[in-house]
């Protein structure tokens, strides 16, 4: 849901901000207008889809995501890049880690100028936002702000966001699927090779190994 979603918003918000530049001379004025409505629609309603898989996510894999000691050796390693052997890692390595709070945290600031996007009226972003770092940093950035310039704001910052996204999540996607032999079939059914568990997350194997026998022995 969370992929799916992420995909669809991707491409409909792309429409939306440069379709106009790229499609009208192709597509002509009136098939552009239909497909930019759509596009539009589509973005506002899938984009609740998004949020409710980020948290999803978050609730399910958290626990295996929180940075440890042996994190820096896979680091140091290059996940492998830098040695012969894969470096040791439990369900989840330090690249998968970096994804997933590289999502978490910037899912949820593209999540709120979303939603500031969809009711300026009742959530303003900026102007709060503003007085804060004007606080810490001794800035003089502007805190009254208008309901058309607090949109203008979540817009810019909305783009800035999405376009990270889509460049940290492509080379997920790359990574996934022809750059590393075995992941798309973890990422397709969930399931992996026993051997190939083995040599990417050797602690994670042992483990569930040895709740298998304490099970068995009980």
């Amino acid at each position: 849901m969370l992929a799916g979603s992420f995909v669809a918003l991707g491409l409909t918000g792309l429409i939306t901000l440069m379709g106009r530049s790229f499609l009208i001379p192709v597509l002509g004025p009136d098939a552009f207008a239909t497909l930019a409505a759509g596009s539009k629609w589509l973005h506002n309603n899938v984009a609740w889809a998004f949020m409710l898989g980020l948290v999803m996510t978050f609730c399910m894999w958290v626990v295996h995501n929180i940075p440890n000691k042996l994190d820096w050796q896979w680091i140091k390693a290059g996940g492998g890049i830098f040695t012969k052997g894969h470096p040791s890692a439990k369900k989840f390595n330090a690249g998968q880690k970096i994804i997933f709070w590289t999502v978490m945290v910037l899912g949820v600031s593209v999540s709120l100028s979303g939603l500031s996007l969809l009711f300026p009226f009742q959530m303003p972003m900026f102007a709060d936002t503003f007085g804060l770092i004007n606080s810490v940093l001794g800035t003089s950035l502007p805190t009254d702000l208008a309901p058309h310039e607090e949109m203008q704001y979540a817009n810019i910052w909305h783009s800035i966001v999405a376009f990270v996204m889509m460049v940290a999540i492509l080379a997920h996607i790359y990574i996934g699927s022809v750059g590393m032999e075995g992941a798309f079939d973890a990422m397709g059914n969930g399931q992996v090779d026993l051997e190939w568990a083995r040599q990417h997350h050797d602690l994670w194997v042992a483990e569930v190994k040895a709740k298998q026998d304490e099970g068995g022995s009980s």
